[in-house]
C-alpha cells in the first residue's frame, strides 16, 4: 500500500472535503460493510437492505466484467475511488496486477490505507494533476464511480464547463492504453419543470452540501469524449441509485443516535435531507444515473 502526497489540487477542494471529509465511522455506519456510495444491483425480490453489500459487490463485478479486468490485466485506475472498494475488489477478486486509486479525500486515504493491500496505491490527488509518466505507467483499464458529479464548477458558463468535461476526457485517455476500456457511472440532469418546493431542495443541494458541483447533461458528455472514445453502452440506472439512497436513509434511522453522536445533529440532519432529495429526483425522473462504457480510440 503506497500513498503519495498531493502537488495541487482543484478549487473545489474545500467543498468536496465538507461532505467526504466526515469520519469514516459516520460512513461506515450510513453505508454498510462494503462503503460503495453509489447504485447497487438488486435482484428480484431481495430485501432492500439486507441484500445491500451484495447489490454493491455484484455492481462492481458487472463493472470488471465491461472493463474486461481480469488476470491478465497490468495496471487499473479508479478516479474519486471512494474508500477502496473497488480498487480492492479488482485486485483480490478480479486478479488486477496493480490499482491505483485518485481521491481529494484523506479521511478515504487513510482508510483504504487500512485495507493493507499491497496492490493498492493511494493518490491524494486531482484528476486534473495527474498524469502517466510515460507509456509504460499507462493502464489497461479505468473506472470512475459517482465522482463526476464533483469534477466541474457550476459556476462556470455552458461553454468553460464543455471544455473542463473535454479536459477531463483528454486527461482519461492520455492515462489509457489504446482499446482500454472506461466505465463511468455518473448523475445527469433533464430540463423538467421546477416546483418551488424541488427549487429549494436544489438550492440546499448547491448551498449547503454540494457547493459549486455541476450535475452534468449527457449532451455535455458526449460532447467532451468525441473523437477521444467510442460509446460502447449507455444504459440508465437511475432506480438502482434511488434505491441505495433509501437503504441509506433506513440505516442511518436505525442508528441515528450513534450518528449524532459521531457528528453532530446538523450533519445528520444534512445528509438525511439529501439523501432523501437524491431518492426523490431519481425516483421522479429529474436526475439519471447512466453507466457509460468507452474505450479509447
Amino acid at each position: 500500500m503506497t500513498t503519495v502526497a498531493p502537488k495541487s489540487v482543484d478549487p473545489e477542494v474545500d467543498a468536496i472535503r465538507h461532505h467526504y471529509e466526515v469520519s469514516n465511522d459516520f460512513y461506515r455506519l450510513l453505508l454498510g460493510p462494503s462503503m460503495m456510495y453509489s447504485g447497487g444491483y438488486w435482484e428480484a425480490g431481495e430485501d432492500l437492505n439486507a441484500a445491500l453489500d451484495e447489490a454493491q459487490y455484484r455492481k462492481l463485478d458487472k463493472f470488471a466484467e465491461l472493463a474486461g479486468v481480469s488476470p491478465a490485466t497490468g495496471r487499473v485506475l479508479d478516479i474519486g475511488c471512494g474508500w477502496g472498494t473497488m480498487l480492492n475488489r479488482l485486485t483480490t477478486v478480479h486478479g488486477a496486477g496493480q490499482a491505483v486509486g485518485l481521491t481529494l479525500s484523506r479521511t478515504q486515504e487513510a482508510f483504504i490505507a487500512g485495507l493493507d493491500n499491497p496492490r493498492i496505491t493511494t493518490l491524494v490527488q486531482s484528476w486534473a494533476d495527474y498524469k502517466v509518466a510515460d507509456d509504460s505507467e499507462k493502464y489497461d483499464a479505468a473506472f470512475c464511480i459517482n465522482a463526476l458529479e464533483h469534477f466541474v464548477s457550476s459556476n462556470l458558463p455552458p461553454k468553460e464547463r464543455t471544455k473542463r468535461y473535454r479536459f477531463f476526457f483528454q486527461q482519461v485517455a492520455g492515462a489509457l492504453n489504446p482499446g482500454a476500456k472506461f466505465v463511468l457511472h455518473t448523475m445527469t440532469a433533464e430540463a423538467l419543470p421546477m416546483t418551488r418546493g424541488l427549487l429549494d431542495d436544489l438550492k440546499f443541494l448547491q448551498r449547503s452540501e454540494f457547493e459549486g458541483c455541476h450535475i452534468p447533461h449527457l449532451s455535455e458528455l458526449s460532447a467532451a469524449a468525441e473523437g477521444l472514445f467510442e460509446i460502447d453502452e449507455v444504459v440508465n440506472e437511475r432506480e438502482s441509485f434511488a434505491m441505495a439512497c433509501r437503504a441509506w436513509l433506513v440505516l442511518l434511522a436505525e442508528r441515528r443516535d450513534e450518528a449524532v453522536a459521531l457528528e453532530g445533529e446538523e450533519v445528520v440532519s444534512r445528509f438525511e435531507r439529501y439523501l432523501d432529495i437524491f431518492a426523490y429526483t431519481l425516483e421522479d425522473k429529474f436526475f439519471n444515473n447512466f453507466r457509460v462504457t468507452i474505450t479509447r480510440r
